[in-house]
């Protein structure tokens, strides 16, 4: 258990990292406003050095802004609940502030908004998987949630992006807004990869009246599992086996081709399975 918490731990430091490196070189350089806590900071910044000539550093901002957060987290959900989330605050604070000076030279918008979105995603990934968040905005949404519960969660982090995007448009224009869309966009993309696996795979429903054949060359030609499901046409009112399998990209296409074989008629649906776990995938792991 302790191997295992160091390893969380190691885990969520560098999605930290990736995030304040990402907000560092990709979205403060060049003015992208992407929501979020950091995203945030980066307008706080410039309206300090714009009117008080005082660049707030976005560490500081970063802890500020989540200190009232954290207190009203730990009052509703209590000190054990958070601890992970302020570690988490922690790390990305200290990340933001080495990584301050980590600049590229010659960036431009669309390249910024690419990488920086990607990045985001593998860091925020990285602390998701792991048990814990970052604040902010997640943070937020479930202070609100607990008071305004008709509301989805997902609903109101969105609402609250989508203000601080606002924001960064009024501050810094719209072409600036339109590529922090597109940079948030790509986040949340990588985000969905990170959370629910790189590897894709395909999910194969097959009807036919000669399911036993098609089982058996499955099992004993492809050398993959297969469920058979009961089910019952409603137009004739029969059952009849449903044949159920998982299996990557080429398998499905060379499945196609046998089936056509035995049972040219058969009835066959295809769908994305985005994580597979267990015997003859990946070791099942979270």
């Amino acid at each position: 258990m302790k191997k295992n918490v160091i390893k969380e731990y190691f885990f969520i430091f560098l999605g930290t990292f990736c995030m304040a490196a990402a907000t560092n070189i990709f979205f403060e350089s060049n003015n992208l406003v992407t929501g979020g806590i950091t995203g945030l900071s980066i307008v706080i910044q410039f309206l300090g050095t714009k009117f008080f000539n005082f660049p707030v550093p976005l560490w500081l901002t970063t802890i500020v802004l989540n200190i009232p957060l954290l207190i009203l987290g730990m009052r509703i959900n209590g000190f054990k609940f958070i601890l992970r989330t302020i570690i988490s605050i922690i790390f990305l604070s200290t990340m933001l502030a080495l990584t301050k000076n980590f600049k590229v030279d010659e960036l431009d918008l669309t390249i910024s908004a690419i990488y920086g979105g990607f990045l985001t995603g593998i860091g925020i990934g990285l602390v998701f998987r792991n048990n814990s968040t970052t604040g902010g905005t997640d943070l937020a949404a479930n202070i609100i949630k607990s008071k305004y519960k008709q509301f989805p969660v997902a609903l109101i982090m969105f609402s609250i992006d989508a203000c601080i995007i606002a924001t960064g448009f009024v501050t810094f224009g719209a072409a600036n807004a339109m590529y922090a869309i597109i940079a948030e966009f790509i986040t949340s993309r990588v985000l969905d990869m990170m959370l629910e696996g790189f590897l894709f795979s395909k999910s194969v429903f097959i009807i036919s009246e000669r399911t036993n054949e098609i089982a058996d060359k499955i099992l004993n030609q492809m050398n993959r599992g297969v469920t058979s499901l009961i089910g019952r046409g409603m137009y004739t009112k029969k059952e009849k086996d449903i044949l159920f399998c998982v299996m990557n990209n080429k398998e499905v296409f060379n499945l196609k081709i046998m089936i056509k074989e035995i049972d040219p008629n058969a009835f066959i649906i295809v769908t994305d399975a985005h994580e597979v776990l267990g015997s003859g995938f990946r070791e099942l792991e979270v």
